[in-house]
């Protein structure tokens, strides 16, 4: 039998379908000779630290660090049926053709089922980048073995071991160590103390008042604004008295245009967008989050099929799309027919854009050769616009303006003078230059003119006005999605230079796959909170940075250098071992330094004196008071998701309304109000399922229960 393992049903189907002759069963389908099954994400994971001994059920300080001699396996008990299914097809086949995503963790999911199964057969890879029917029939005659892809999986391997190392062991000391749950990640800790790093800098931020001098010059062929400099070219007074004195000594007098320098700026288009850059640019565009981005994007992937694959790290094609290149366009111009006159006849594309030594696993965001039909969702139709447009103007002329500098003398002070005209719109009429503009706008921005004139050096001007401005330091901005995503990319470092960018890329936090999910977990966690776009750290987040006592863990240039380990294994030029064996040593520093260290953590009084409400109806943990709901303490250890928000329909539950509802699976006749604004009565039932839902059965005397299946939400 040969074999086909995809990693989700939805693509099994459409490669099933490109084979033809399809024929469904329960769990795979078989098309053409093939059979073809599904992962559903991960089957097999790391096994937890209570299956290597009972001992570690109990969380004690004194049992850390946790680290095994050879990690073991084990099947995620949520997908435990559609394992069997895989197990019992995999033990039959002859060969096996593994087709889940191309990239780190789709080859870490099918090789864990392998090793779990014991599979050892010859197998060959099926590299997929879009799912249109000719990418599948291509992908299909160029399959390699999967050898080839050996050192994807041992960096994923890797990586997982890492994560277990130090989010178990660091988890478990500092829980047991302040007596509440505090969850520590490899990456999610050094990005929630970049956060707090800069929460505080703000709040420590002092304005300091400085003082600028502009000037209006008078010349017969017009007027122009000046700006004052020193030799050096500040354009500050550190005090006002200062700049009052320049403004006596020039006002009303004569002056001479010393320096004129006139010269044609090349802006280059922009790069094509790799998944960062895409949830950037989505952030700042439309304010969706990097987890909703990577979402649409991968709608637009799987279902629509429009976009390639875009858990990419790379901005770059190489050599063999450039030929698909016009269908592509083609595409774009059938959704976006404004678009048509502005796609380059012949296309000459640049190394900025075509660079096979910078293409790994995946090349960039590309649409692909099917146009994207009237069935996508608004969100969805603009993230396709955003790539449809990123990749129509990365294939553009440069933008070219006409750039002016003057510099006035006047009784020895000199004033400088810029302009920017715009020559040659080039890639910026793909998305209109004011749109650009926006995007691009610095500090610098305000003090450019675009109309100035014509002068010649030796001139001479009459200084007509002097002001005196007044100003202050400005504190750094909040993190907001966007500019965390550049500072995870970077490591750190906020680094607005796109060359610059990619030299760094390798050593960043986390990878543009991960990086929405670290996000959303501090969010969940209750470390971080969001507020009109901005990112700030909670109290508890914090806490939690502040009870850290080892820098390595908070550091973002560590934790992107582990990074940079990970694709050295990916290359082959690094050991899994060596990695494995540093990041055991440090897992064991961790836990020494969290032993000896003295914490005092502001919540552990609050969260050693919740006491326990009730019994979870679900899986007989404890029912906890929590600040806006009632919910089961088991949820970060099992997952368990029985919760009641406290406010319900305009009422606030009480912990004795709760104790009735989960021992009496009812509560008394309470009061609410609905979306119009009218009050009724109601009592709250706790069905089998865990789910709490309206009982009007009462409020009209009537023994029907028709009215009962409302559901109660917050």
């Amino acid at each position: 039998m040969k074999l086909m393992i995809a990693e989700k049903p939805s693509v099994a189907r459409d490669i099933a379908g490109v084979i033809g002759s399809v024929k469904r069963h329960q769990g795979y389908v078989e098309a053409n000779g093939y059979t073809i099954t599904w992962a559903i994400g991960h089957l097999v994971t790391l096994a937890d630290a209570h299956e290597y001994d009972a001992k570690f059920k109990k969380w004690n300080l004194g049992d850390l660090p946790i680290i095994p001699k050879s990690f073991r396996l084990k099947v995620i008990e949520s997908s435990a049926a559609q394992y069997k299914v895989v197990a019992s097809l995999l033990k039959r086949a002859e060969e096996v053709i593994v087709a889940t995503d191309a990239g780190r963790e789709g080859q870490l999911i099918y090789e864990l089922i392998a090793r779990s199964v014991g599979y050892k057969g010859p197998a060959k890879r099926l590299w997929l980048s879009s799912l249109t029917e000719e990418a599948i029939r291509h992908a299909m005659r160029r399959m390699k073995s999967n050898t080839d892809y050996k050192n994807l999986y041992y960096a994923g391997f890797a990586r997982a071991q890492a994560d277990w190392l130090i989010g178990i062991n660091a988890t478990r000391a500092l829980t047991t160590h302040t007596g509440t749950l505090l969850t520590i990640g490899r990456v999610q800790t050094p990005t929630l103390a970049m956060i707090v790093r800069r929460d505080l800098e703000i709040e420590h931020f002092r304005p300091e008042p400085y003082f600028e001098l502009a000037a209006t010059f008078s010349h017969d062929a017009g007027e122009y604004r000046g700006k004052w400099m020193n030799a050096k070219q500040s354009s500050r007074f550190e005090r006002r008295e200062d700049a009052l004195g320049v403004l006596a000594k020039v006002e009303g007098r004569p002056g001479t245009i010393v320096k004129l320098e006139q010269k044609v700026v090349k802006e280059q288009p922009p790069q094509l967008f790799d998944l960062t850059s895409l949830q950037r640019a989505a952030n700042q565009k439309y304010g969706f989050t990097a987890d909703q981005t990577l979402k649409l994007a991968q709608s637009l992937y799987e279902t629509h099929k429009v976009l390639t694959y875009p858990r990419t790290d790379s901005r770059y094609l190489s050599e063999d799309i450039v030929a698909t290149l016009p269908r592509r366009l083609n595409a774009v111009t059938e959704t976006f027919p404004e678009l048509a006159k502005l796609v380059p006849h012949p296309l000459h594309p640049t190394k900025r854009v075509v660079n096979t030594s910078k293409v790994s696993d995946h090349h960039a965001i590309i649409p692909t050769e099917k146009p994207a039909s009237t069935a996508l969702r608004q969100d969805e139709r603009k993230i396709y616009e955003l790539v449809a447009k990123q990749t129509v103007a990365a294939l553009q002329e440069s933008a070219e303006w006409a750039s002016t500098t003057i510099v006035t003398e006047v009784a020895g002070e000199l004033f400088k003078t810029t302009g920017r005209l715009l020559l040659k719109s080039g890639w910026k009429a793909v998305f209109g230059v004011e749109d650009t503009h926006k995007q691009s706008k610095s500090s610098e921005d305000e003090d450019l003119q675009t109309a100035l004139p014509k002068v010649v050096k030796g001139d001479a001007v009459q200084t007509k006005q002097v002001v005196v401005l007044s100003k202050q330091t400005k504190p750094p901005s909040p993190f907001t999605e966007a500019s965390l995503l550049s500072a995870m990319e970077n490591a750190g470092r906020e680094i607005d230079d796109e060359t610059l960018a990619e030299a760094l890329k390798e050593r960043g936090l986390g990878t543009p796959a991960t990086r929405a999910a670290i996000i959303e977990k501090l969010k969940r966690d209750g470390y971080i909170q969001v507020h009109k776009r901005n990112l700030t750290a909670t109290e508890k987040g914090r806490a939690l940075i502040d009870a850290i006592d080892v820098d390595a863990l908070k550091s973002p240039e560590m934790t992107g250098d582990w990074e940079h380990r990970l694709a050295q294994i990916e290359s082959g030029s690094y050991s899994v071992r060596q990695f494995i064996g540093e990041i055991g040593d440090f897992t064991g520093k961790v836990v020494d330094t969290i032993k000896r260290t003295k914490v005092d953590f502001p919540f552990r009084a609050q969260s050693a004196q919740r006491d326990a409400i009730g019994t979870c109806p679900l899986c007989g943990g404890e029912i906890v008071e929590t600040q806006k709901s009632y919910g089961c303490a088991n949820w970060k250890q099992t997952g368990c998701k029985f919760g009641i928000w406290k406010q319900l329909s305009g009422h606030k539950l009480t912990k004795a309304q709760i104790k009735d509802l989960l021992q009496k699976r009812r509560t008394r006749l309470l009061k609410f109000t609905n979306k119009a604004g009218k009050s009724f009565e109601a009592r709250l039932i706790l069905g089998a399922d865990g789910k709490v839902e309206f009982d009007f059965a009462k409020t009209s005397g009537r023994s029907d229960r028709t009215n009962r299946k409302r559901s109660a939400r917050g």
